[in-house]
């Protein structure tokens, strides 16, 4: 029986009415080879994608092997160890958040998050969930893609509610969008994303952007979709179009190349297809929040 639209979105609101994602820290980690990681407990939501390296995830009494391109999801709450190989240790790229907001007037460091092994865990200082099931421990094929999501918000080491008001936005507002990324791909229940659209994203996330732009209406008409429809439930589920879309994912790809290439702005410019640095740079800031230059100033200190 099909179930009337009011009461979906009764539903749905009441579900996820005070949903507010929140970015408390987020890090590049390097296990050593002989590191000993003890069994944790956060009371915070975890993301973390293995960049390099492989090992053993332990959680809530499963055991996950682990390789490039795992990404993990663990609730806030849940027991779990990580045990790195001696010969190839992980590297991880950590993104620690609350779905909504909780007080907690005592919490200054990163090590405040972590359960002591001198005092008990307390359930009221942890994050509660919304109503989403998430698979625990998927594996991505572009790791370079997901690197530049985490890289858009990884910030020097601190808790973000004790940096500058404007910074915590910044960095938040680059955590929502990976945030919405990763929800198209883990969620498990149909209400948060169409299928097709969840589809689509995958097939752009892992294509050539020259390609993506070409087949981007076969592919949605090979879907069932046509262009109208496509456009509306696109923008939907995205809050972008498909232009724009493809646009950031360009824009992800230019801050690889200013930290990771000699290339001067101008030719990274010219290499991502934009017709002149001041249109670059212009969409560049638009959506990182600083300029080309500022952003490659700033991730080499």
């Amino acid at each position: 029986m099909k179930i009337p639209v009011y009461r979906w979105k009764v539903d749905y609101l009441t579900r996820y009415s005070d949903f507010n994602p929140l970015l408390l820290f987020a890090q590049k980690y390097e296990f050593t080879p002989q590191e000993y990681c003890p069994l944790r407990l956060c009371y915070a939501h975890a993301v973390i994608l293995i960049e390099d390296g492989c090992g053993t995830l332990l959680l809530n009494g499963k055991e996950h092997r682990l390789q490039p391109g795992s990404l993990v999801y663990i609730a806030a709450g849940l027991p779990h160890q990580w045990v790195t190989d001696e010969r190839e240790p992980m590297v991880h790229r950590c993104a620690y958040f609350d779905w909504r907001y909780v007080h907690r007037p005592e919490f200054h460091y990163q090590r405040d998050y972590f359960k002591g092994a001198d005092r008990p865990f307390m359930e009221e200082r942890a994050s509660s969930m919304p109503g989403l099931q998430l698979h625990q421990v998927m594996k991505v094929n572009n790791i370079a893609l997901w690197l530049s999501y985490f890289n858009a918000f990884t910030q020097p080491p601190s808790i973000l509610g004790v940096r500058s008001p404007i910074e915590s936005l910044q960095y938040n507002a680059a955590f929502q969008t990976f945030l919405h990324h990763y929800l198209t791909l883990a969620a498990r229940n149909d209400a948060w994303c169409d299928p097709r659209i969840a589809q689509l994203l995958d097939k752009i996330d892992n294509a050539p952007l020259e390609q993506a732009e070409s087949e981007l209406y076969v592919w949605a008409k090979g879907l069932g979709m046509g262009r109208s429809r496509f456009h509306h439930l696109f923008k939907q589920e995205t809050g972008l179009t498909p232009h724009e879309y493809i646009q950031r994912r360009r824009l992800h790809q230019a801050a690889d190349d200013l930290t990771e290439t000699d290339l001067t702005v101008t030719e990274i410019a010219h290499k991502h297809g934009f017709s002149s640095i001041h249109y670059f740079s212009k969409a560049f800031s638009h959506a990182m929040g600083i300029s080309p230059s500022q952003y490659r100033q700033q991730r080499l200190r």
